[in-house]
């Protein structure tokens, strides 16, 4: 069995596939139900008090979705990505892997495939968030949902990437997992800053919900700064584990 088999069986059988299209897409037709019935809910539990909701629109219903999908997503996408490419967690699996193949070989198929699953699952959600919010609402911005889905798959992307930093840091996996999602935080925190946000990939998150508004795409910064610092963290990861005594 080859590694690129290896890590698909893996991604399969131990559920980690499954366990991030059920968070996304619960989330993608959790995300455009609750702003379509948010009046009625909010009617039924105020308790007679008088509150002001937003309108149903299909922004509103795939902000809903990006917000929540990200807040357990990104937790999940940590972990998940965190099993695999941590793998000297486990020294007599280190041992076994580092005898067979060099560590690209080993790295290459867990990096891609976790990748693709990751990004996979947020993007096939945000298909199933785009047509129960045009069954149930009104069609959102067909452009705006496509770009902004393929924006924060990079930003998906970049995360995974950092993890695998991490993981060459660290041997844990939560310890691993927990860094990646600091980080994350940290970045942005930083990308408060007027004249830093627009360069780190945390903007891409926020390009979701602009361009699906109509805004302009304005992301070029953000896109080439997280082609750079994923390839930078990957290249560092290779290093660090090549290097390391197991």
């Amino acid at each position: 069995m080859t590694l690129w088999r290896l890590e698909v069986t893996r991604l399969i059988r131990s559920y980690r596939i499954w366990i991030l299209v059920g968070i996304f897409g619960f989330f993608g037709v959790l995300g455009p139900l609750t702003a379509r019935f948010l009046p009625e809910i909010v009617d039924r539990l105020g308790g007679g008090a008088e509150i002001t909701v937003p309108d149903a629109t299909p922004e509103l219903a795939m902000a809903q979705y990006l917000g929540n999908a990200l807040q357990l997503g990104l937790l999940a996408i940590a972990f998940v990505a965190a099993l695999a490419l941590a793998f000297d967690a486990k020294p007599e699996m280190a041992a076994f892997l580092r005898t067979r193949a060099t560590i690209p070989q080993i790295l290459t198929p867990r990096y891609v495939l976790n990748m693709a699953a990751s990004a996979g699952s947020f993007l096939l959600a945000s298909a199933v968030a785009f047509v129960v919010t045009a069954v149930m609402i009104d069609v959102p911005n067909v452009g705006g949902t496509i770009v902004g889905s393929m924006l924060v798959g990079l930003y998906i992307c970049f995360a995974i990437a950092l993890t695998g930093l991490f993981a060459s840091v660290v041997r844990g996996v939560p310890g691993t997992a927990l860094l990646t999602i600091g980080a994350l935080i940290l970045l942005s925190i930083v990308g408060l800053l007027p004249a830093v946000g627009p360069w780190l990939p945390s903007d891409l998150v926020g390009s979701y919900d602009a361009l699906i508004a109509g805004g302009d795409f304005v992301y070029w910064r953000a896109v080439a700064t997280a082609l750079v610092l994923s390839g930078a963290a990957i290249a560092v990861s290779v290093h660090r584990m090549e290097h390391r005594e197991v």
